[in-house]
């Protein structure tokens, strides 16, 4: 990680990201295939298989519209075009509960303290092309949080194990080295 790329802020968590044993940073973001429940697993499978994007039932959501910003003219200071789109996540039973939680891990920036899931958009001039920007961005995001994690293939858990052999005997010959070294020294310092 390039620390000098990074401000005051992001030195201080590249930091502590760097203390972390890798299987911690990479818990929440990777979630390894043995930590789904088979039940939940069986329950996500089949909302992948059945979910499209006109299954949103955007009609239950609490829409707002707002003046958008940017280019646009006259048009931009009379017609309110920015559209948030809010919903309670835990009262959204069309959603399976992994589904939910790994929304909550990935999109966490997204809800607001009140637990609401927030989408908005400001692409274009219209309303509607608005919102249905807004239910795009929602499929999206659901249908990545509906992902189920893999587990890693044989040839891949082959090449890790490699690659921590290999590791071991550069780190041995290392000390070996070090050691040689040190001892050279010891053997110099007293035969005159």
């Amino acid at each position: 990680m390039n620390l000098l790329a990074l401000g005051t802020l992001g030195r201080c968590c590249a930091r502590a990201v760097a203390g972390m044993p890798l299987a911690m940073r990479l818990s929440s973001t990777y979630p390894h295939a043995k930590d789904v429940a088979p039940k939940d697993a069986d329950e996500v499978r089949r909302f992948q298989a059945a979910f499209r994007r006109e299954d949103i039932p955007h009609k239950a959501f609490a829409t707002t519209f707002h003046r958008s910003g940017g280019a646009g003219g006259q048009n931009v200071n009379k017609v309110s075009t920015k559209v948030f789109m809010r919903f309670d996540l835990d009262e959204q039973a069309w959603l399976p509960a992994y589904v939910r939680q790994r929304l909550r891990e990935l999109d966490a920036k997204r809800i607001n303290s009140k637990g609401e899931y927030l989408v908005t958009s400001e692409k274009t001039r219209s309303q509607r092309h608005n919102i249905e920007d807004c239910l795009d961005r929602l499929w999206e995001s659901v249908c990545l949080a509906a992902e189920l994690p893999k587990g890693p293939d044989e040839e891949t858990v082959q090449r890790v194990v490699g690659l921590k052999k290999a590791e071991k005997a550069r780190n041995k010959e290392s000390k070996r080295r070090q050691s040689d070294r040190k001892a050279s020294r010891r053997r110099g310092f007293g035969d005159d």
